[in-house]
Formats: C-alpha cells, structure tokens, sequence
C-alpha cells in the first residue's frame, strides 16, 4: 500500500484553495442540491468546474457529495444533474441505493463511494457496497481499530474521517432533526439538536449529548498499519483556516514529524478532542464549546491563513530559449513527468549593446511567484548574439506557465463516459410477488410483549437472543441487531438459528442483507435501511429482499408508490427511533442505570433510552399512532417498547377495528404533512 490519501472537506472556494494549496491530496465538495451540508456555501456548476481546474492543477482529486436520500420526484432531476456536471468530480459520494443506481447507468466509469451515512460498519456491509458497485467504503466513524482492520482486509478502498465532528448518533440513523423540527439529517438540514442542552437523569450534565471532536492526528502510523486509504477530515461547515490546521496536521504526522495539535485544537475544538471509538476508551468521550475554545481561535486565524495565502509549489520546470534571426523567439518548457511546451514570442533584435545572456535569463525564468512551480535548469541558444528585453522574456515565461497550467489540467480529465438518460430508470417487475394484503407484524423486547403477541395470529418479530429461548415458527421472524459489534458472532448465531428452523430475517443493514443472503434465509427490509424511492426498492428487490418497510421521514403518499416494486410496509405504531448511539450518554456521565432511562430535551419532554447491550437507541417521547387513519401498505410494523402484555392485544385490535384509547401524548410522524414527498 502506498501513503494514504489526505481527504480534505471544502465548503466554498477559499476552503477548496486552502486544502489543495495546504497539500491536501482530495477535496470533497457538495453541489447546490443533493448534498448532506445543505448549509455549506456548497458549489454551483459553474463553480464546480472551476474547482475541478483548481484540484487538476495541483494533482487534487475532486469528490462530489450527492449523499442525500432522494424521492422519486426527485430522480429526473438528480439524472439532469449528473449530466450537467459529471465532467467534474473525479468520485461520487453516494448515501441513497437509488442514486447509486442512478449514477451506475449515466456514468458507469464514475467511482462511487458508500457514504458514512449508509452505516457501513463490518466487513459484510462493505462486501454488499462493492456488489452494488461502490469502490470505496467510507467507514462509520464509531468503529474501534480492530472493526477498521477488518473491513481493510476486504478488497475495497477505506476511507475512515480521522479529524472533525462527531455525530452522537450513528450516521444515516438519526431522525431526531425531521420528526421534531422538520429539517431532515438525512438530506443535509440537519438541526443539530445533540448541540442544545440535554440532562440526563440526575441533570448534571447540561450538554449530555454532544461529543468532543474526533481526532486521530497522532495515531496516522496506526492507521497506515492497519490498511486506511483515505484520511478523511470532516468540516465542510468550517472556515478556511480550519481546513489548513487539519491538513498540515496531518501531512506532517505523515511525514513523521510531530503535528501541531495545539494550534489544530485553539483552531477549533469541544473541550478538546477524543479518540474514545478508535481505542475503546469511551469515558471521557463529551464536550462542548466553552468561552476559552472561541477565544483561543481568535489567536491563530492570521498565522493559518498565512499557510494557503500564496500558490503550493507542486512541479519543476525547465526552460530553454532559442534565438534565431528574423524568426519568433521561442521558449520551451519541460515539467519532471516529461510535459513539454512551446510559445513563442517577439522577434529578437540585434543588440545595441549586449545580447542576452544565460544570467539575464535565468533571472526572468526564476520569477514564477504566483504559480505552482519553481524554476530548474535554464538553457539558452543564442550564438548570434541578439537581444531579447527582459520584459519579453518575462512575457514568454508567464505564457509558458499558462500553458503548462492547461496541459497539466487537461491531462487530468477522469475519461468518463457519459450516457443520457431520457427517463427515470424505474423498471417495474413483472413477477413482483403477492404478499396478503393488511398483515401485521409485531415486534417485541419483552418475554411477556412476545407471549402476548404469539396468541394474535400475527407475525412477531423478535431479537436474536429472544429467539434462542422460542421454538421455531413460521409466525416468528428474527429482528437483526441494527448494530453488529461482532460480526463472527452474529453470523454464527443467525447460522445456528437458521438450524434451528427460524427462516425469516428483519434487515436493518446491508451487513443484515449479505448474511441473511448467504445463509439461505427469506429477507425482510427493516426502516434501517431508509428506503425512500423505487429505485432504492428495485435493488433491494434484485438482493433479495421480498419486501421492505419503507423510511419514517417518506409521505404515505409516497410510500405506497414503494409497493409497485415489492410489497412495502411502514411503522405505523410505537416509539420512533429517534438517534442510535455506540456511546450510552448517561452510563458514560452518571453510571449504568440498567432501567428507567431516559434524557430530558431543553422543553422538559423525556425521551426514553433502550439499550441492547452494544449501542441504544432514544426513541420519541411521543407514540405514533395512526389507527384508523388511511394507510394503503401491504403490511403494518408495530414496535412495542415497554408496553405491557395486555397493550399489545389492544393496540392490535385498535389497528384492526379503527376503535381504541389513543395515547395522550400520540404524533402521526411524518407520513400526512411534513414527510418527503
């Protein structure tokens, strides 16, 4: 493996100048629309091919994020989009299955990149990536050093985020910002509510969800041991100066040397930084932005600023001038990979007083300030002596530059081939499969949920280790983890239940699919897996799934448009899952609780934590409830969370007959106003 690539975020232009002039060895960028930084200047088209010279100037490879969830209504215009500006990024960064499809069929020599938002976090995830075309996995940034060893032992790029924000929930998981604000995480606007005060049970601590800055500077050797391809900087939200800490941080821990870590942390921080997911250790892992973090920053924005104030020098070039009488100077340019050019300028004259000379020359040639080069060997062909001014010989030298700045850009242009695409690509099946219309299915956590939920006549759904304490059935299915913290494990006890009779399987991650594919057994698409439009649908289709329950933040509208692809269901009953966390808030800041967990939003709602055992999820303070409501699906979920035995049967008979007590503190989600439509 050669040096790991130095992938820097830019979120305007000045940033994209200071991280390829910083030395940075990618940029990624998001474009007007369809980028997970909505709030990011982010580059029009226009800009955007001005950014691609920039990078292909430099040597700079360019990533454009199109990592939003897209809808159907959507997908003629992401097509149009595409190829719009699908000359100008080098790889795509791709949360949505459908976008990837999408971009497959219009530019199918484009590199794509599995997104951090499609939780991909175990080598099964990144085996399923690479079936769908991905070249890169860009990992989940809560993943241990061992986790990231594992998946690059997979024949795949990795890209792991070694500097910037941390998510207290897992990327791609979080709700939390659509159902209570409308501004949905998953299409780039998100509220940052893990920001704003949160207590936990006993209320010491006012910011008891939001996480220090990740940062694994001081551990690059680590990470180049272990196989990372891409050392990936989050911060397209930052200023420029902060884009240059990061960069020379990491070029020179690269380099060996010792990086400037205080500057990088006065620069900007949360307390300081942590590197709890990396090494395990996760106890001191929260923090936030205190007086002294925004004063320190005040003391460093001039020096950094200093460090991309003028152009990074990339290449050598040599220079050889030719003097001929009564024909055109000529000035020939050689670059160190073999590029040469040729201008040509005034008729040189005879001299006056003195011809030029080897000295004089090599004076105009040295002045390449202002360019990414600096001046080797210059030779001179002059035996008739004549006389050239050093203006025109200037004159030639910055006209050489310029073309070996164009000869330099053009020889990086990523030789894509480009379809058109008239239509969106929604091929519906022919021989989709038939499923009985208005079943339900229950899930449960409880032995008394799962007792009560045997004698409906309904499908119950339950975790793993529920399972290993039933009897096998065709009514109960087995939920998978929507985490796997070892994916040896897992596969062994899916293996061994499978054995045992169980055949069906709930699939909250690609990681879920690859193994439940592998294993023979019938595959169900959980909400995990965010699905929001028929393209989306169709390749879970072709990877066996026999249906899906469609993404909360997507309108019913839209959902039902999901079943003409396969039969499609959605939650319509429960908590929903809010934010999936790897780090429990209130263990790491008041101890396990074991019971009666919950943390309390700056409004005073409390929002009920549910742990299984290797991550929790916070659920909603409300219960959605939808009964009696029109819900045209082919399948109900139901998701019981500490509902007693007796709720469970009610709840049920409420769905069934449109009749029963609604909660008193109830929402309808997203599916009727405010959902993606």
């Amino acid at each position: 493996m050669g040096r790991p690539e130095i992938l820097a975020p830019a979120g305007s232009m000045e940033a994209l100048i200071a991280a390829v002039r910083c030395g940075a060895d990618a940029v990624y960028v998001g474009g007007t629309s369809y980028s997970a930084r909505s709030s990011a200047t982010n580059f029009d088209a226009q800009q955007l091919a001005q950014a691609a010279e920039i990078c292909r100037l430099y040597g700079v490879k360019l990533h454009l994020a199109v990592n939003t969830l897209l809808t159907d209504t959507e997908l003629p215009a992401f097509q149009r989009y595409l190829q719009t500006i699908g000359q100008y990024p080098d790889a795509c960064i791709v949360q949505d299955l459908g976008a990837v499809r999408v971009i497959r069929e219009i530019l199918p020599d484009m590199p794509v990149h599995a997104s951090t938002q499609m939780s991909i976090h175990s080598p099964a995830g990144a085996e399923m990536a690479m079936q769908l075309g991905c070249s890169r996995v860009v990992a989940a940034r809560e993943m241990s050093k061992d986790d990231l060893a594992a998946l690059c032992r997979m024949p795949v790029e990795v890209e792991a985020f070694v500097h910037g924000a941390l998510c207290m929930s897992v990327s791609g998981q979080c709700s939390f910002s659509a159902i209570v604000g409308g501004r949905s995480a998953n299409r780039g606007a998100c509220a940052q509510a893990c920001r704003l005060p949160w207590h936990t049970p006993k209320g010491k601590n006012p910011a008891a969800l939001s996480l220090k800055d990740l940062s694994l500077v001081e551990r690059v050797q680590e990470l180049c041991e272990i196989g990372i391809d891409s050392f990936k900087i989050e911060g397209r939200m930052k200023r420029p100066e902060y884009v240059a800490a990061a960069v020379t941080a990491l070029r020179m821990a690269l380099d060996g040397e010792q990086p400037d870590m205080e500057t990088l942390q006065a620069v900007f921080s949360r307390s300081g930084f942590t590197d709890g997911y990396f090494t395990g250790r996760k106890q001191n892992m929260f923090g936030f932005r205190r007086k002294e973090d925004v004063l320190a920053a005040g003391g460093v924005f001039d020096q950094l600023a200093r460090l991309y104030a003028k152009p990074r020098t990339v290449e050598r070039l040599d220079f050889s001038m030719c003097l001929t009488p009564e024909m055109p100077s000529c000035l020939t340019v050689h670059d160190s990979q073999g590029h040469s050019a040729a201008v040509y300028g005034d008729v040189p004259e005879v001299p006056q007083k003195s011809p030029l000379t080897q000295e004089v020359l090599q004076k105009s040639m040295q002045k390449l300030g202002g360019t990414i080069y600096t001046c080797g060997e210059v030779l001179l062909d002059n035996p008739q002596g004549l006389f050239l001014s050093s203006a025109q010989c200037n004159a030639l030298r910055r006209e050489a530059a310029e073309s070996m700045d164009k000869l330099r850009i053009g020889l990086q242009l990523p030789p894509y081939v480009q379809r058109r695409v008239e239509q969106t690509m929604v091929e519906l099946p022919s021989d989709r499969v038939e499923q009985p219309q208005g079943t339900y299915r229950i899930h449960v956590r409880t032995n008394g949920q799962l007792t009560a939920a045997l004698g409906t006549g309904c499908i119950v759904c339950v975790p793993l280790q529920m399972a290993e304490q039933c009897d096998a059935s065709p009514s109960i299915w087995l939920e998978a983890p929507r985490i796997i913290a070892d994916e040896t494990a897992y596969r062994t006890m899916l293996s061994v239940l499978r054995d045992r009779g169980f055949t069906e399987l709930v699939c909250h991650n690609l990681a879920d699919v690859q193994i439940g594919a592998e294993l023979g057994m019938h595959l169900h698409g959980g909400f995990g897996l965010n699905v929001t439009n028929r393209l989306s649908a169709l390749t879970l289709r072709e990877q066996g799934l026999e249906d899906v329950c469609a993404s909360i933040e997507l309108r019913m509208q839209r959902i039902a448009e999901l079943g003409q692809v396969l039969p499609v269901g959605a939650m319509v009953y429960g908590r929903l899952p809010m934010m999936l966390y790897r780090v429990c808030p209130i263990r790491s800041q008041e101890g396990c609780r074991k019971r009666d967990c919950f943390l309390t939003d700056r409004t005073g709602r409390q929002f009920p934590l549910l742990c299984s055992g290797h991550y929790q999820e916070m659920v909603n303070a409300d219960i959605l409830y939808l009964a009696g409501k029109p819900m045209p699906l082919d399948y109900f979920d139901l998701y019981f969370t500490d509902e007693v035995p007796s709720q469970v049967e009610a709840v049920l008979n409420a769905y069934r007959d449109g009749r029963g007590e609604a909660p008193k503190a109830r929402t309808s989600g997203l599916y009727y106003k405010g959902g993606l439509q």
